[in-house]
């Protein structure tokens, strides 16, 4: 690797395991500084289909601030909980052996593994993917052209539409 400050090659002092990948102290050939690098396992290409059609490629340190904003003040959870639901939504998607994905199915993943941790935070989540009527977003939209019923107050009632004309 590199030298960050001079450009030149440098060589490791330390390695360390850390439980999100390693560490690696090194010291430059040439300028004789420190520094240190981290190394982890990246994901295997994995791509997440977005709401709005776009593709990114899957960031667990992004799912990891978002599991944080979701969590906040709750004492219960630690950030090395909400790493680990991060790893292991990313594991699974790796282990179905698709290469794209939807926010949809991480969303699920998702939920599926903080429920047994934290049920309020996992409520907290799921409040973030309700549509205005109510029904959760993750959930496959109901098929074109069909009307939820309407349900009037009265029985016998009759509910007018005013975009439709009277007749």
């Amino acid at each position: 690797m590199q030298c960050p400050f001079c450009g030149h090659d440098s060589s490791v002092t330390e390695t360390r395991v850390a439980p999100d990948g390693v560490r690696r102290r090194r010291v430059c050939g040439s300028c004789k500084r420190r520094f240190t690098t981290y190394e982890r396992v990246g994901s295997p290409g994995l791509r997440v289909e977005k709401r709005d059609g776009d593709v990114e490629p899957f960031d667990s340190d992004k799912l990891t601030r978002a599991l944080e904003r979701i969590t906040r003040h709750r004492p219960a959870l630690r950030p090395d909980d909400l790493r680990r639901v991060a790893r292991d939504v990313e594991a699974a998607l790796i282990d179905t052996g698709q290469r794209t994905t939807s926010w949809a199915r991480i969303a699920r993943l998702v939920l599926d593994r903080l429920t047994p941790i934290d049920r309020v935070a996992a409520a907290r989540l799921r409040v973030n993917y309700l549509d205005d009527d109510g029904r959760l977003r993750l959930e496959d939209a109901e098929p074109p052209g069909q009307e939820p019923p309407q349900l009037g107050l009265f029985e016998g009632e009759v509910v007018v539409d005013p975009a439709r004309p009277a007749e």
